[in-house]
């Protein structure tokens, strides 16, 4: 980066102008007197948990992968992968890793450019992720319906697979989201299908349904997404997504009502949450997300802090499951949050579900293992005649890694 007496002159113009917008931008007023008032009184507190009335299982989920991780010629190879941690609450430990309850998901995805090629690929790699045929996964799933009342617009299963969003192999960006989502809920619902039966299973993510509004068009990750959801309510599991990037204005403003409704006075408060309005249910509108679909069609979010070192996450769960067994009890949701913060005090995450953090740590691929595994597609398509010249890796090639 250039360091002339002009370019410093550029940049720090630039730099005021960029925190200017934002301090205008902060300092709207979006909260009146009225709002904060229901907002106070809606927060809710729940107890920081250290035992428990009986053992559960707590599953969390994660994904990695190498996207792409060679071209060959006019096509691209990534390697996908996710997994699930399952941990038991335990007297003595806090949390005790048990056995994997399910299979990892390593997937080798080779896509040509060419669109109509690539497409059987596709829908191989997406079914190999997942467990289980496309075609079932989007007739199993409630996504249909859920997308037919947001479009206004009917649609049958086989029009949303064929008119599912596949990428082109050179569009990495795209490519990387579809098969690292897939991979992750794919994992998931091996979890939530597994006998062993988790109480909880959690993934670093959110409900949101980025195309349910669109006529014919959709995602396959969406639709898996729903499915998930509907398995684990048919199994009583609470399947439970965290972002830890909410991306709402004025924050501070609600952790100060949350401090006034808790209690704390000056210190910042822990253990509350906020559910966000439900359309249909509640009779009061929030000006903060405005703008946003929040809570995603078909879920319920809340803002939620475990911990005071830690920020303010946003999670989500399957509305069917709220309605079932949260709606109109707050005793059961602060049970619900009891029981989530006895996983999220563990020494090396306080504040987030530690079987989440735990399974991000055992996925991830290290510049080794993905060098490793380059190598090994490398030797195995030469010894199948393919030209090793052809093989690219990119970012290594220009220094990009």
């Amino acid at each position: 980066m250039s360091t002339t007496l002009q370019h410093r002159h550029e940049f720090n113009a630039k730099l005021t102008k960029l925190v200017s917008d934002m301090s205008a931008w902060e300092g709207k007023s979006r909260i009146d007197d009225e709002e904060a008032a229901r907002i106070r009184a809606v927060i809710r507190s729940f107890s920081h948990t250290t035992t428990f009335d009986s053992l559960y299982l707590i599953g969390g989920v994660d994904g990695s992968g190498d996207y792409p991780s060679l071209s060959y010629s006019d096509s691209f190879v990534s390697i996908a992968n996710a997994s699930g941690t399952v941990y038991q609450t335990d007297t003595i430990h806090g949390l005790s890793e048990v056995a994997s309850v399910a299979d990892p998901n390593l997937e080798l995805v080779w896509l040509p450019e060419d669109r109509e090629a690539a497409r059987p690929f596709w829908l191989e790699a997406l079914s190999n992720l997942t467990g289980t045929p496309v075609a079932e996964v989007i007739g199993s799933s409630d996504y249909r319906s859920l997308k037919d009342g947001a479009s206004h617009h009917t649609h049958s299963a086989g029009e949303l697979e064929e008119h599912l969003i596949l990428p082109a192999a050179s569009d990495t960006s795209n490519v990387a989201i579809q098969l690292r989502s897939t991979a992750e809920y794919g994992a998931a619902l091996r979890l939530i299908r597994h006998d062993a039966g988790c109480r909880f299973v959690l993934m670093d993510t959110t409900l949101s349904l980025p195309m349910v509004t669109r006529k014919q068009l959709s995602l396959y990750y969406e639709q898996l997404k729903r499915l998930c959801c509907v398995e684990a309510f048919n199994r009583g599991i609470v399947f439970m997504t965290i972002s830890k990037s909410h991306g709402l204005p004025c924050i501070d403003i609600v952790e100060q009502l949350a401090a006034d409704a808790c209690g704390t006075g000056e210190r910042v408060a822990e253990h509350w949450f906020l559910r966000l309005p439900v359309p249909g249910h509640d009779d009061w509108e929030l000006s903060l997300v405005e703008g946003r679909t929040l809570p995603p069609i078909g879920a319920v979010s809340y803002l939620v802090r475990f911990h005071r070192n830690t920020p303010v996450v946003r999670m989500d769960i399957d509305r069917n499951y709220w309605e079932a067994h949260l709606k109109d009890d707050p005793a059961a949701e602060e049970r619900l949050f009891g029981e989530l913060d006895y996983a999220s005090h563990d020494q090396r995450a306080f504040g987030y579900p530690y079987p989440i953090k735990a399974c991000h740590d055992r996925v991830r691929l290290s510049m080794n293992e993905r060098a490793a595994l380059k190598n090994q597609i490398i030797e195995a398509a030469v010894a199948q005649g393919m030209k090793r010249s052809l093989f690219r890796d990119v970012s290594t090639t220009t220094g990009h890694v």
